[in-house]
């Protein structure tokens, strides 16, 4: 099939979910003329699996990802499909929580109020288009080769921001990635998002005992129990009937979900499938398979086993199992573990994190999780600086990569991985990408000061002492 030749753009997303859409904006708001492209029928990505979002907020509730992002999120409240929820034993001090803040989200009012953001910004949106080749020349990234109805096409772009999550761009244009722990390249599990309708969860949580969520500022509709994690040890054997193939000590002990409505509650993000490499193809189709066969049984075991659960049925499966980690693209810094539990300050920072380190067991178990040497909680709560640097990839020019694929530690990315603190790199790498071609120069020598203006002119937070500096004078764009 001939290759066809589009239209050129400016500054091209590959990638529609939270980070891509978050970057397209920032970069069509910032007067690039911007293109999405993206695989699926919508966009959305992860936050449309039914996943709460996190990171937006560090362990002390310092707002730490505002901005685009955060406008997306005032929006969905304001249309009475987000909730802002605390977990409940945080004024416990003999409790202390991993995360204390979070946000649970309406998955289609997501995807409707993003769509309508990125036409006010100007952004082109091609779906069901899939990247599948990059063109290269003398070490800069000149656009992508997709493939849709259409047939193949060549996308020319000045600027390529990846945000894929597995940096699937940075990869086929060369430039150098890791995965996985050190030691071996062991992933963290995946985990498909599934939906259960007419549920009691109030006489769950409270019949059960839990760690629970519950809302700021609750409304009628609204679950009482936001997000919850029920322990499921005492009923091993039940669990064993419906999961023959698990040994014991891999058994699903606990059901992780959230419930933004009543009735409805969505899990499990402790429903692990462990030991895949989602960069494979047919790793990951086994993955999606086994995804799907553990989402119908636990369902069944919970509607035969839990109190609140006799009457509930599996409404929903997520469109894609999701994936906590794959390639990470080395840039120009690289993150590490120690930058982010002691909380580190950088000149270049360009957007912050502050969840905790948030490693999954990698043999499957729903209860365990790995800790490194010096914990899993940002120090003192706070928050830890992202540098630019690590959105700019070594050895290909004119490509910055935003989201869970930046260049961390395998420690570090478990704490950068998730959905606030990846829309906070989004916008951080739209803005650079459409600022670096305003001013002649490659993403590799920007001048992050003025990336800075921008962002804080896009109303990001990038810490305390940036409020003390006074605003510049003009827009630097």
């Amino acid at each position: 099939m001939a290759l066809q030749v589009w239209p050129h753009t400016e500054v091209l997303v590959a990638g529609g979910g939270p980070t891509g859409i978050v970057a397209a904006i920032a970069a069509g708001l910032a007067g690039a003329r911007t293109t999405l492209v993206e695989q699926h029928g919508f966009l959305g990505g992860e936050a449309t699996t039914a996943l709460n979002i996190h990171g937006f907020h560090s362990n002390n509730e310092t707002h730490i990802v505002r901005g685009i992002p955060w406008e997306i999120i005032d929006r969905l409240k304001k249309m009475h499909a987000a909730c802002e929820m605390r977990f409940s034993e945080f004024r416990n001090l003999s409790l202390p929580m991993k995360m204390v803040r979070d946000v649970a989200i309406d998955k289609e009012a997501f995807k409707h109020l993003t769509m309508e953001m990125l036409e006010d910004a100007g952004v082109k949106v091609l779906l069901h288009t899939f990247v599948s080749d990059v063109v290269i020349e003398d070490d800069a990234l000149r656009g992508l080769v997709v493939e849709n109805k259409s047939g193949r096409v060549f996308l020319q772009a000045d600027r390529v921001v990846d945000c894929t999550g597995d940096g699937d761009v940075a990869a086929r244009a060369g430039a150098p990635f890791e995965q996985g722990r050190a030691s071996d390249g062991t992933m963290q599990p995946l985990s498909l998002m599934f939906t259960l309708n007419n549920v009691d969860l109030e006489r769950a949580v409270d019949t059960v005992g839990t760690r629970r969520a519950v809302a700021i500022d609750p409304e009628p509709w609204m679950s009482k129990y936001q997000h919850f994690m029920l322990p499921l040890s005492q009923w091993k054997a039940q669990l064993q009937r419906w999961f023959p193939e698990l040994p014991e000590k891999n058994l699903f002990t606990a059901f992780t979900g959230n419930a933004l409505r009543k009735g409805e509650v969505n899990g499990a993000t402790g429903v692990h499938v462990p030991h895949i490499d989602a960069t494979d193809a047919e790793q990951l189709s086994r993955a999606e398979i086994l995804g799907r066969k553990y989402a119908w049984r636990m369902a069944h075991f919970m509607q035969e086993n839990v109190p609140g659960f006799e009457n509930s049925y599996l409404l929903s499966t997520s469109a894609h199992i999701g994936v906590r980690e794959t390639r990470r693209i080395l840039g120009e810094h690289y993150l590490t573990y120690d930058e982010v539990i002691e909380a580190r300050r950088n000149e270049n920072v360009v957007a912050l994190g502050g969840f905790f380190v948030d490693i999954h067991d990698y043999e499957g178990r729903s209860e365990e999780g790995f800790v490194p040497s010096k914990g899993i909680i940002v120090k003192d709560g706070g928050y830890y600086d992202i540098p630019y640097g690590t959105l700019v990839p070594k050895r290909v020019d004119n490509l910055l990569v935003g989201g869970r694929c930046h260049s961390a530690s395998h420690e570090a990315q478990a704490s950068t991985r998730v959905m606030g603190t990846c829309m906070g790199m989004g916008q951080a790498a739209g803005a650079a990408a459409a600022l670096s071609l305003k001013q002649g120069v490659s993403p590799r020598e920007l001048e992050v000061k003025g990336l800075q203006q921008l962002l804080l002119q896009q109303g990001a937070f990038l810490g305390e002492r940036f409020l003390e500096a006074e605003p510049p004078a003009e827009h630097p764009v």
